[in-house]
């Protein structure tokens, strides 16, 4: 009887070690990317600094990047009903809940963000408008100007009782306005909405203040995919960071045209 159990015992520890069930390692990732470039962070042809890392990061796990373009309203659609596994995006209660984060206790963990862009105020040269960190002076009856589908500022400004208009869904659409006289400010990514002025509003749009957000930028993944693979996700985002800090990518980031 004895010598029965060892040798039962023996087989057992002979099996090959398996993940546990709802643990099964993925292949692919179901990204979705947004329709619209945000530069230097993702572009619609999937050249973007932070696309670029995912690839890498993946890549080292043996996952296949299947990228989607779609809206950023539809992207969130479709994250929240599990047709696509991730997207990019900042962090916030709205989201948590049909996203999964990495997460440090209750906060998400910055640590493990993409990237960490600022985003400004911006007004005709010369207006009044002013951003001090704490208020907006100078809006009087206007509205400012926000991307749809940026919800974290868009909760900002809700916060502050400020009037805006999310109905564009690019920055130059924005900015247009804006020059056009139809929006007192808009509130833009401090990369693409610099280069944007260089290029096409030199002498006539400028920033109004001090930054108005800083907000880090996650892998989003849907709950769905979460729930099957929590322990892959976590290896996801820890090659993601891993990636991130790696000389590799810095060398990557200063050849970038």
């Amino acid at each position: 009887m004895v010598l029965r159990m060892c040798l039962l015992v023996g087989a057992l520890l002979a099996l090959p070690v398996l993940p546990a069930r709802g643990e099964e390692t993925p292949t692919r990732l179901r990204l979705c990317s947004m329709d619209v470039d945000y530069p230097p962070y993702a572009l619609v042809d999937g050249s973007g600094h932070l696309q670029y890392m995912l690839a890498q990061a993946a890549r080292g796990l043996g996952l296949e990047v299947e990228r989607r373009v779609a809206p950023r309203r539809r992207c969130a659609e479709e994250l929240k009903f599990g047709l696509v596994d991730a997207m990019m995006g900042a962090y916030s209660p709205e989201r948590a809940v049909y996203a999964a984060f990495p997460m440090a206790g209750t906060q998400a963990d910055e640590s493990k963000s993409l990237a960490t862009p600022r985003y400004f105020v911006y007004r005709r040269k010369g207006t009044p408008l002013q951003w001090d960190g704490r208020r907006l002076a100078g809006l009087g009856e206007g509205r400012i100007g926000v991307e749809s589908g940026f919800s974290f500022i868009i909760e900002r400004l809700q916060q502050l009782e400020l009037a805006y208009d999310d109905g564009s869904k690019t920055l130059e659409l924005n900015f247009a306005k804006l020059a056009a006289g139809r929006l007192e400010g808009v509130v833009a990514m401090e990369a693409e909405a610099e280069a944007l002025i260089a290029r096409r509003y030199a002498g006539l749009l400028e920033r109004a203040g001090k930054p108005f957000e800083q907000t880090p930028l996650y892998l989003m993944l849907s709950r769905q995919f979460h729930a099957r693979h929590p322990a892959y996700s976590a290896r996801l985002w820890q090659a993601l960071q891993d990636f991130r800090t790696s000389s590799d990518y810095r060398q990557y980031q200063q050849s970038y045209p």
